[in-house]
């Protein structure tokens, strides 16, 4: 992510960083001088400390704006996130939607099919029975010429041959007819059959389609989630580092009331040892547990080793004692 990956926002706060905590070590070279006067060394410290606030505060704004950002791109990614996650259900719906098409049309077309296969058998006997009557009107051929024949035979024959002749083409008229409505019933359940069978070919492209779609917008809900998470780690790291500052900042408004604190005292040259203690807990800080994102920058750890070893000899002179004298 560009946010979490800006290093020049990193640098800054290095910069500062490392600006304030070599305003400490300087603090701790005066302490070390052998001043002649309280006032001067008291001077000089002071000075030392109103820049090493100065410098703190400038990492300290610096977090406060990162976080503000921070905080921006995470409210625009779960935005997000909530209009992948309602565009998502909106597709499970019509998934769901499609799936039940998909299940009512198959109904219609195992119905329809079996409805084909009745119209099949029935076009069938139809046309057992055009055969049929076609084999009774060649079987009958004969029959007519006999009749014909009997036509000489005054008010007989006439009228059986006529009756004859007219029987048998009334039932393969019939029969004729019977075929062609059997016909047209397997045409019209045909075409129902293949316009379900194309309703169905069609939702299951949609459906696909629409399987698909969810399965994109899991995998943006996903990455969403992921950079999401990241940004919390981000942030949550800011905010250590953040309270680090404000803490060191806090430890330095109270080296600078003690320093204040030992001007007005005796006029003897006596630094208190609790000054000392005070760039200790300052490095313990940044060291520290609380202040572990800003270990991995070897710069500060180098600042910080030089204060702590400044510190081992200051107290080293002091012989153990909460006092400094010179």
């Amino acid at each position: 992510m560009v946010l979490l990956q800006d290093e020049s926002y990193s640098s800054s706060i290095k910069e500062h960083l490392v600006a304030g905590l070599q305003e400490l070590m300087s603090i701790a070279g005066v302490l070390l001088l052998p001043w002649p006067h309280n006032e001067e060394i008291c001077a000089k410290t002071r000075d030392h400390v109103s820049s090493a606030s100065h410098r703190f505060s400038e990492a300290e704004q610096k977090l406060e704006s990162r976080l503000l950002l921070v905080d921006s791109q995470s409210e625009a990614l779960i935005a997000m996130k909530k209009l992948m996650q309602d565009d998502l259900q909106e597709k499970n719906g019509n998934l769901a939607d499609l799936r039940a098409q998909i299940v009512v049309f198959k109904e219609a077309q195992k119905k329809s099919q079996a409805m084909l296969e009745v119209a099949e058998l029935h076009l069938e006997n139809t046309k057992d029975q055009l055969r049929s009557a076609h084999e009774e009107v060649a079987k009958n051929r004969a029959g007519r010429e006999i009749g014909s024949r009997m036509l000489i035979l005054p008010g007989f024959g006439s009228l059986i041959g006529i009756g004859m002749v007219v029987g048998y083409q009334a039932a393969l008229d019939s029969a004729e007819n019977l075929v062609a409505e059997a016909q047209r019933s397997v045409a019209l359940c045909t075409a129902e059959v293949n316009r379900y069978r194309n309703e169905i070919a069609q939702l299951s492209q949609k459906e696909q389609e629409v399987q698909a779609g969810i399965n994109a917008t899991d995998q943006k809900i996903l990455q969403i989630q992921a950079e999401c998470d990241e940004i919390l780690a981000f942030h949550n790291a800011v905010t250590t580092q953040q309270s680090s500052i404000r803490k060191c900042l806090s430890l330095l408004d109270l080296l600078g009331g003690k320093i204040h604190a030992a001007a007005v005292m005796s006029r003897h040259a006596c630094i208190p040892g609790f000054l000392v203690d005070i760039l200790e807990e300052i490095a313990g800080v940044v060291e520290g547990q609380d202040g572990v994102a800003f270990c991995g920058n070897e710069e500060i750890q180098a600042s910080v080793l030089e204060i702590k070893n400044a510190v081992k000899s200051l107290k080293g002179r002091a012989g153990g004692s909460t006092s400094i004298a010179y």
